[in-house]
C-alpha cells in the first residue's frame, strides 16, 4: 500500500482524532467531518419528543446527501443508516436504494439485522430502535437518556449487545423488549471507555471494543465482562467474530487479531498494516474466511493471504473519501458505506466495488424545521 508518512498517535485519549490527516492525497479533514467520523464526539441536534416506544415525528427534507455509518445485509434485503436518521433499503441486487424515514433525527451508528426479526439501530441519543422485516416503520424500543450508543449485535433472535460511551453495555434476551445494564468487571483505567464496536458470538459470548484500546469479552451471557487489553493499544472502533476468530480494528492503522484457543483462552495480537490511517469498520464472512476493513480513503480484503486493497471502481473517488461501515452477506456479497451517502456494492469480496444509485425518499416529509450544530 506504499509508503505513509508518520502521524502523531494520540489514541489512547480522548482526543485521537484531532488533527488527523488524510492520505493518497494529504489533506486535512473538516471539523464537520471529523464529527462525522464519529471518533468519540457526540453530535449535538434538536430534540424530537418521544412518549414510550411511539414513533417520532419525520424529520424535515434533507438538502444534502448525509454520510453513512452503518450497514446490515438480511438475504436479499439490505440496510443502511447513518446521520440525521438517514435509512436507506435494498432489495434483490443491492444496485439501487431507496432513502425511507427512520422517524428520528439522531446520528443511527450502527444497523444490524435481527436474526428471524428485522433490523435493530443505536443512536447518539441513547435510543434503540427496531424496524419490520424489510427495514420500514421504525420505533424506538428502548432510550438511555445522555449516551451515546455506538453498537450493536445479536447473537440469534433474543439475544444480543448494545454498546456505547461510558462504558455503556446493555443486554437483551427477549429480543429487544427489555434491556439490562451490564459492566465492565475488571477495567483499570480512571475514566469508563467509550466502547464502539461489540460482536455477538452466541447466547453466551460476546466481545467489544473502544476506547484506551480496550478488548473485553463475556462467556456467561454478561454476568462478568472480562477486560483482555487496555492501554496498549489506540482506541478501537470496530470489531467482526466469527466462531473462536476475530478481528478488531482502530485508530492509527490497528488491526487486531482475536483468537480462542483450545483451552478457552483468547491471545489478542496486533497485525502489521503498512499505514497509519485509521480503520473505522470490519466485517467477516459467516465461515470466518474473508473480511472487510473500511476506513479513510481505503477499502481492504482480509484473506488468509492478508490485507489487500478492495477493487473499487474508479467512478467513487475512494482515496478522497471515508467507509464507514461494511457487512458481508451469507451468499458472499458485500456492501460499503460512508461519506456523502456513499453505498459501494460487490457480488464477491473478490469482485469490482461499484456506486449504487439510491433514489429519492418515499416518505412523506413533515414541515418540521430543525436546527442541527455541529
Amino acid at each position: 500500500m506504499g509508503a505513509f508518512k508518520k502521524q502523531e498517535a494520540a489514541g489512547h485519549s480522548r482526543s485521537g482524532a484531532d488533527g488527523m490527516k488524510r492520505n493518497l492525497p494529504s489533506m486535512e479533514f473538516s471539523r464537520r467531518q471529523l464529527l462525522m467520523l464519529g471518533a468519540g464526539t457526540a453530535f449535538t441536534a434538536g430534540v424530537l419528543a418521544l412518549s414510550g416506544p411511539a414513533r417520532a415525528a419525520v424529520p424535515a427534507p434533507r438538502l444534502y446527501p448525509d454520510s453513512l455509518f452503518g450497514i446490515a445485509i438480511d438475504g436479499e434485503h439490505a440496510v443502511a443508516s447513518g446521520y440525521h436518521g438517514a435509512v436507506a433499503i435494498a432489495d434483490g441486487d443491492l444496485s439501487t436504494w431507496v432513502a425511507v424515514s427512520s422517524g428520528t433525527s439522531d446520528l443511527l451508528r450502527r444497523v444490524v439485522r435481527r436474526p428471524e426479526g428485522g433490523y435493530v439501530a443505536v443512536s447518539h441519543r441513547g435510543r434503540i430502535l427496531e424496524s419490520n422485516q424489510d427495514g420500514r416503520d421504525w420505533r424506538v424500543i428502548h432510550e438511555k437518556a445522555g449516551t451515546y450508543m455506538r453498537a450493536v449485535d445479536f447473537a440469534d433472535a433474543e439475544r444480543g449487545w448494545a454498546v456505547g460511551h461510558g462504558g455503556t453495555i446493555l443486554h437483551t434476551s427477549d429480543g429487544g423488549k427489555s434491556w439490562r445494564e451490564q459492566a465492565l468487571s475488571d477495567y483499570q483505567g480512571r475514566d469508563l471507555p467509550r466502547l464502539s464496536g461489540v460482536a455477538a458470538i452466541d447466547r453466551r459470548r460476546a466481545m467489544a471494543v473502544g476506547e484506551f484500546g480496550v478488548v473485553a469479552v463475556t462467556e456467561d451471557a454478561g454476568r462478568s465482562w472480562r477486560v483482555l487489553t487496555e492501554q496498549s493499544y489506540p482506541t478501537l472502533l470496530d470489531v467482526a467474530v466469527a466462531g473462536d476468530r476475530g478481528f478488531a480494528v482502530g485508530l492509527n492503522g490497528t488491526l487486531l487479531s482475536l483468537r480462542r484457543d483450545d483451552y478457552g483462552a483468547w491471545d489478542v495480537s496486533p497485525i502489521p498494516t503498512g499505514t497509519e490511517q485509521h480503520f473505522l469498520a470490519v466485517a467477516l464472512s459467516a465461515d470466518g474466511a474473508g473480511g472487510l476493513i473500511g476506513g479513510n480513503g481505503l477499502l481492504l480484503t482480509l484473506s488468509a493471504k492478508g490485507l489487500a486493497p478492495a477493487d473499487v471502481s474508479d467512478r467513487f473517488p475512494l482515496s478522497y473519501s471515508w467507509i464507514g461501515g461494511v457487512a458481508i452477506g451469507d451468499d458472499g456479497r458485500a456492501v460499503a458505506v460512508g461519506q456523502g451517502g456513499a453505498i459501494l456494492r460487490a457480488d464477491a469480496l473478490d469482485g469490482t466495488f461499484t456506486p449504487a444509485a439510491t433514489v429519492a425518499s418515499d416518505a412523506a416529509p413533515s414541515t418540521e424545521i430543525e436546527q442541527v450544530t455541529q
